[in-house]
């Protein structure tokens, strides 16, 4: 199995208006992403739903996270996170993203 690179910080990049309309990622954002230790939601009008993982020597990876349901993206974050939640949370889930690499 893999090693996973893990990330100290996470941005949940959403647009205001598309939160109103996806349960899921009104869910996570409200309910979930407050318990996520180093995430921050940062709302962009016109933006796609998008997770950027943020590495100390400034590399970022961008999720598209769009459809994701809320438990998909809290088992993305434990993952990826070097201090997320702390808890019982699973890991299993038939879930992908695509993943790009950007240059900050």
């Amino acid at each position: 199995e893999p090693i996973l690179e893990l990330f100290p910080k996470a941005r949940l990049i959403a647009d205001a208006q598309q939160q109103e309309r996806d349960q899921d990622l009104h869910d996570f954002i409200k309910r979930k992403a407050p318990r996520i230790r180093n995430l921050e939601v940062d709302y962009q009008a016109g933006s796609s739903p998008a997770v950027e993982l943020e590495q100390t020597d400034g590399r970022v990876l961008r999720a598209d996270v769009r459809d994701w349901k809320s438990d998909h993206l809290v088992q993305f974050l434990n993952l990826r996170l070097e201090s997320a939640e702390n808890d019982d949370v699973g890991v299993a889930g038939a879930w992908s993203a695509e993943i790009q690499s950007c240059s900050g």
